[in-house]
């Protein structure tokens, strides 16, 4: 079952997703994630902290 677009595109039509897209007049934001696969990262990288800054760093003036 797919779940990413890109590797599947480059390993076996050696596209790119920009190529992919332009082939097919897809929009730019097309994705090149499964929906769900999508949701399930987003939630990991919230319950994991990442994309916030730590408590404990200091902004340079």
């Amino acid at each position: 079952k797919l779940k990413m677009l890109k590797r599947h595109l480059r390993t076996t039509y050696g596209m790119t997703p920009d190529e992919y897209r332009a082939k097919w007049g897809l929009p730019v934001d097309y994705p090149m994630v499964a929906p769900n696969y999508a949701k399930q990262r987003s939630e990991f990288a919230k319950k994991t902290g990442l994309g916030r800054r730590s408590r404990g760093r200091k902004k340079k003036a």
